[in-house]
């Protein structure tokens, strides 16, 4: 096959040369500089993506998939019970069970241990299923069993009790923001539970800070009667979230709203996307800083090759056909290093997974190793953006050279 004369010429002034040694280690040095920066750029985004792809794990493990709330902020509305069957009896809906919530402070008096809690009455069966999947109770069976010492069963959050100071078998008492008459004034409204268990879950903010009774018990301990705060919905098919969102709002009247998890997430997967992106803007600066080798390097060619390009445009080249030399040359250098950047970020990415290299203490992280996951999406943005800033930094070289007037240039040498 017959190469343009162009490309021809680019990849052999490309070529180790004796005597040209010096331009030969410049333009590996390129080509090292947008290798380096590639690969870091990949290195990166897959950091990213990989803590995403956590985030997003530990949402989809521990999150309803809807949620049901009342539209006039009535808390709680009446008759929960009726409206989670109706929610169950849709097509595609898994499981819907009602939630009673409160603010709760929770002490312990043994350990003088005190902490905010987010009081939750549930279904133990029912929000293990809803939550999790199971259908044994998993964490929350505790709650269904009597206790030694009688008192009415609560699990805490993993977190909450290491801060309280207790364990399973120990007491707390919950104070809620409900005032009781009594002959010495209005006191909030409390009551004692002996600790069934403690709950550990993928999500840092409810292990601190929520605490589960039965139903039942907090309605008796809220006066709601048969109050509910909202419904939790699990579905057959997650992937089928968007569609079931809109047919349960179709379903119900205009008094409910129904929310998804990503709805419930969506500040904490917004600040990832713009750490994402800021930190695609601040790597990308290594190629950047690569592209001005590319710069340099192509223009001490054009000054090396100033006899050549006079010749060239003597017989009969046009200055479009010279910019194009030193275009397509800089393009190679610029493929070359972020073909190989690529191929050694994915690889150390996947590495750094795969065998889990950087390993962190979860009681401080709550991540047992850095997370990477390499996606095909962002090699090509990363592979474009590459190519891109290496185009755009040969511009100017070639320019100069295709502005060089052919007998300036033969008597110039």
């Amino acid at each position: 096959m017959v190469l343009p004369y162009e490309l021809f010429l680019a990849l052999r002034y490309l070529r180790v040369h004796r005597g040209r040694t010096f331009l030969s280690v410049i333009t590996l040095i390129s080509v090292s500089g947008v290798t380096v920066g590639t690969a870091a750029l990949v290195i990166a985004l897959s950091l990213m993506a990989g803590f995403v792809a956590d985030v997003r794990e530990r949402i989809y493990s521990g999150s309803a998939h809807l949620t049901v709330l009342g539209v006039d902020d009535v808390d709680p509305f009446p008759a929960g019970e009726a409206l989670a069957a109706r929610v169950a009896g849709v097509a595609g809906v898994a499981a819907a069970v009602p939630v009673l919530y409160s603010p709760a402070l929770v002490t312990a008096d043994a350990t003088d241990g005190h902490g905010f809690a987010e009081l939750h009455g549930i279904d133990p069966g029912g929000h293990a299923r809803v939550i999790l999947g199971l259908e044994d109770g998993g964490p929350f069976a505790p709650l269904e069993a009597a206790t030694a010492s009688g008192l009415e069963p609560i699990v805490l959050g993993h977190e909450l009790a290491a801060r309280l100071g207790v364990r399973a078998g120990d007491q707390v008492r919950v104070l809620v923001p409900q005032l009781t008459l009594a002959p010495w004034g209005a006191l909030p409204r409390s009551r004692v539970y002996a600790v069934a268990a403690t709950h550990r879950s993928d999500h840092f903010q409810e292990d601190s800070t929520r605490a589960y009774v039965r139903l039942a018990e907090a309605r008796s301990l809220l006066r709601a009667e048969d109050g509910s705060s909202w419904i939790e919905v699990r579905l057959h098919d997650l992937r089928q979230l968007e569609p079931m969102k809109q047919q349960l709002r179709a379903t119900l009247d205009q008094d409910w709203v129904v929310v998804d998890l990503i709805e419930q997430n969506r500040d904490i997967l917004r600040a990832l996307r713009t750490e994402r992106l800021f930190l695609f803007l601040a790597i990308g600066l290594i190629v950047v800083v690569a592209a001005l080798n590319i710069v340099s390097t192509l223009i001490l060619m054009v000054t090396d090759k100033v006899k050549e390009i006079g010749t060239l445009t003597a017989l009969g080249a046009r200055p479009a056909g010279i910019a194009r030399i030193f275009v397509l040359q800089g393009l190679v250098i610029g493929a070359v290093g972020t073909a190989a950047g690529l191929a050694l970020g994915g690889a150390a990415a996947w590495w750094l997974d795969r065998y889990r290299i950087i390993q962190l203490n979860p009681e401080v992280y709550f991540l047992s190793y850095i997370p990477f996951d390499p996606q095909p999406i962002d090699l090509l943005v990363v592979g474009g953006a590459s190519l891109a800033i290496s185009l755009v930094a040969t511009l100017y070289p070639a320019w100069k050279a295709a502005r060089l007037d052919p007998l300036e240039a033969i008597r110039h040498e």
